[in-house]
């Protein structure tokens, strides 16, 4: 879709009536990029001005292939709608979003705030999403002419970026066809983040990465071990053990494009607390996230290891290992700040305390 054909000021995205989006988009694609993450995709928001970018970014792929790549799978990951489709349409039918909008486009800032209130406005950024949602399909045929392109970052985009549009129920037959070409690729890529990259969306698109937990690269072997078809593996599993003992080297994958930019050890570790509840088998992977714990809330570093050590608040009678993170926790004076309302809501929300006289208590039992 070419963006000289849009009535953008028919409309809007994150921060008002989308009149300057067609100018942006008639410049190099390159440098849009801060309007296509800010004002197009606003923390995972699909808005109607998104859908026809999203066409239109898809036709200048060639322009900035990482770039585009990238949007398009975020915006695919922002309306995974699912079975919820058909309920979702049939809600839009009978809303008039066409004159919700028209209001929206034409009124001032405190007029656009009081429009909020009517519940035809989060409609119409369902039938924003939906339109997106109906895009996908249609997607999936300029995203493959990148897969085996010659610059490694293109070729691990596009693959991760196919991976996430044949979650679609009308794209998803079209992954048998794949798997045999990915796994290749996987097995023959020259870089250790291009073959993680890869075994990462073999194991989305439903291949078999266990052969590759024999890498002789820690870092694809935890990759392989964090795909959901080896969820029950054990050889995963222990890979996955052995990764948490140091956390941060996994965070080496970061930037691949199946963290979207997050940290890899968060994953990890609420991975491998959700596949391996059994708290002595944790104990030395939790002591390891502690030096991280309490930056963000809920902490996602040492919050998942204390859901598992204390399901149901501080034992009576604990174990040595439950023993000895309560010693290790309270011991760590950088922890205990008392302005840290990260900590106070992790621990809170999972029905422990938040004194550092108890837990050392508690060590001591």
């Amino acid at each position: 879709m070419s963006a000289d054909t849009v009535a953008w000021e028919r409309l809007f995205h994150a921060y008002g009536a989308a009149t300057d989006t067609g100018g942006i988009l008639a410049g190099p694609l390159a440098a849009a990029e801060d309007h296509l993450w800010s004002a197009i995709l606003h923390q995972g928001t699909v808005w109607p001005a998104t859908p026809p970018v999203l066409a239109a970014v898809a036709d200048r792929l060639a322009e900035a292939p990482v770039l585009g790549l990238a949007f398009i799978r975020d915006v695919a990951s922002s309306v995974r709608i699912g079975n919820a489709a058909e309920e979702l349409r049939a809600q839009v039918a009978a809303a008039d979003t066409a004159a919700w909008t028209a209001a929206y486009v034409a009124a001032d800032e405190d007029e656009q705030v009081d429009l909020w209130d009517d519940e035809a406005g989060d409609l119409v950024l369902g039938e924003a999403a939906l339109d997106c949602w109906d895009l996908l399909p249609k997607l999936v045929g300029p995203v493959t002419a990148f897969l085996d392109d010659p610059d490694g970052e293109v070729r691990a985009g596009a693959w991760a970026t196919v991976a996430e549009l044949l979650t679609h129920p009308d794209a998803a037959d079209r992954a048998p066809a794949l798997l045999p070409r990915l796994a290749h690729l996987a097995a023959s890529a020259a870089t250790v983040r291009e073959r993680a990259s890869l075994v990462l969306d073999l194991g989305r698109l439903g291949g078999d990465p266990a052969p590759f937990l024999a890498d002789p690269d820690p870092l694809v072997r935890c990759a392989a071990a964090l795909t959901e078809p080896l969820a029950e593996d054990p050889t995963a599993h222990e890979e996955l053990l052995r990764a948490a003992i140091l956390p941060t080297a996994v965070d080496a994958l970061a930037g691949i494009p199946h963290f979207a930019g997050g940290q890899p050890r968060r994953i990890l570790i609420a991975t491998l607390t959700r596949r391996v509840p059994d708290f002595p088998r944790l104990h030395e992977q939790a002591l390891a996230a502690l030096p991280f714990a309490f930056r963000l809330s809920p902490c996602p570093e040492i919050g998942p290891y204390l859901r598992v050590a204390f399901p149901d608040g501080l034992p009576t009678d604990p174990k040595p290992e439950q023993r000895g993170l309560a010693a290790e926790l309270a011991a760590r004076d950088e922890l205990w700040d008392p302005v840290n309302g990260n900590r106070r809501v992790t621990l809170r929300g999972l029905g422990l305390p938040d004194d550092r006289e108890a837990w050392r208590a508690f060590s001591r039992r």
